[in-house]
C-alpha cells in the first residue's frame, strides 16, 4: 500500500477516533472502542512492519494511537506504546535489532510484545456479562457521574481477580449512587450518614421506598415487595463489606474462604440497586416528577 504516506486516503472514521479519545463516544463503550482500536493499530503496525499493507498516514495512526491510549487508561490499563506514529515504530524496530528483509517476523514479535497483555484484558472484560455494569446511557444525564464511573472502573479491575476489592468497590458503588441521587433531586447529603440511611433516604427521595405512596405499577404490592428487597440487598452488600469481607476496613487476619462467586454476588447486587436509582432518576414518566 502506502507505507505510511502522508497522501494515503482512507476510510478511517477520524470524527469517532476522536471521540473515543475523548471518551465522548456516548453510543460505543470503552471496552468495545479500545478493543477496536487495539485491533485497528494492531493491524496497521504489522502491515507496515512486513508487506507495506497499511491504509492509514502518519497522521491517522498517530492519531489512532493517541485514542487507544486515552480508551485503555480510562478502564485501568496502562498501555505503553514507545512511539507516536510509523516512523517511530520504524526508529523503535531498528534501535531493537529488527531491521532488514529478513527482520519481518520480528518486527511482528515486536507488536505482539506491546499489544497482547493488552488484547487478554480487553477481551476478558468483554467476555463479563453485560448485567455486572451500569448502562452508559444510565450516567448520560448526570452532572456529575465521575464519582460512580471510578467506582465502576474499579469493579472492573477487581471482579475477577480481587473479590474484596470487589466487595468494598460494590458498597462503595452504592454510596456514591446514593449521594448523586440525592444531590440531583436538589437534597443535602450528610457525609455522615451511613449506607442504610444513605438507601432509604435515596429511595424516598425517588419515591421508591416500600412506603411510599405512588400511583400505577410502582404503588402495587408486587413492587413494593421487590422495592424491599433491592433495599436488602444494598444494605446486605455494606454488611458483607463492614464484617471484614470487602475493603475499607482493616482485617485482624487473612480473609478466607472468598471466591469470584462472592465477587459476583456483591457486584451484581449492587448494580442492581444503583441501576434502578438511576432508570428512575432519568425517566421523565416516573412518578416522583409529580409528586
Amino acid at each position: 500500500m502506502n507505507g505510511g504516506d502522508e497522501t494515503w486516503s482512507s476510510d478511517l472514521n477520524e470524527d469517532l477516533v476522536k471521540a473515543l479519545a475523548e471518551g465522548s463516544a456516548n453510543d460505543v463503550a470503552d471496552v468495545a472502542g479500545a478493543l477496536a482500536l487495539l485491533n485497528l493499530a494492531d493491524a496497521e503496525l504489522r502491515g507496515f512492519g512486513t508487506d507495506g499493507s497499511n491504509t492509514l498516514s502518519e497522521a491517522q495512526i498517530a492519531l489512532v494511537l493517541h485514542a487507544l491510549r486515552a480508551a485503555c487508561g480510562r478502564i485501568g490499563i496502562k498501555l505503553e506504546i514507545p512511539f507516536r506514529n510509523f516512523s517511530g515504530f520504524r526508529s523503535y524496530w531498528i534501535r531493537k535489532g529488527a531491521s532488514g528483509a529478513g527482520g519481518w517476523q520480528a518486527r511482528r514479535d515486536l507488536v505482539h510484545e506491546l499489544f497482547d497483555s493488552a488484547f487478554q484484558l480487553l477481551e476478558r472484560m468483554e467476555a463479563q456479562p453485560r448485567g455486572a455494569w451500569l448502562e452508559e446511557s444510565s450516567l448520560a444525564g448526570l452532572t456529575n457521574p465521575v464519582a460512580i464511573q471510578e467506582q465502576l472502573l474499579r469493579l472492573n479491575r477487581a471482579v475477577n481477580d480481587d473479590p474484596a476489592l470487589a466487595i468494598g468497590s460494590s458498597k462503595e458503588l452504592i454510596e456514591s449512587t446514593a449521594k448523586v441521587v440525592l444531590i440531583e433531586r436538589g437534597h443535602v447529603v450528610d457525609d455522615r450518614a451511613d449506607l442504610p440511611a444513605l438507601v432509604k433516604e435515596a429511595q424516598h427521595a425517588l419515591g421508591l421506598h416500600p412506603s411510599s405512596v405512588t400511583p400505577g405499577p410502582d404503588g402495587t404490592d408486587a413492587i413494593k415487595k421487590i422495592l424491599g428487597g433491592v433495599s436488602s440487598i444494598a444494605i446486605g452488600v455494606a454488611e458483607l463489606r463492614n464484617r471484614g469481607y470487602g475493603t475499607g476496613h482493616g482485617p485482624a487476619g487473612a480473609r478466607t474462604g472468598l471466591s469470584e462467586r462472592h465477587a459476583h454476588l456483591a457486584v451484581n447486587a449492587a448494580v442492581t440497586w444503583c441501576q434502578l436509582m438511576l432508570d428512575t432518576l432519568k425517566d421523565p414518566a416516573a412518578p416522583w416528577r409529580n409528586s
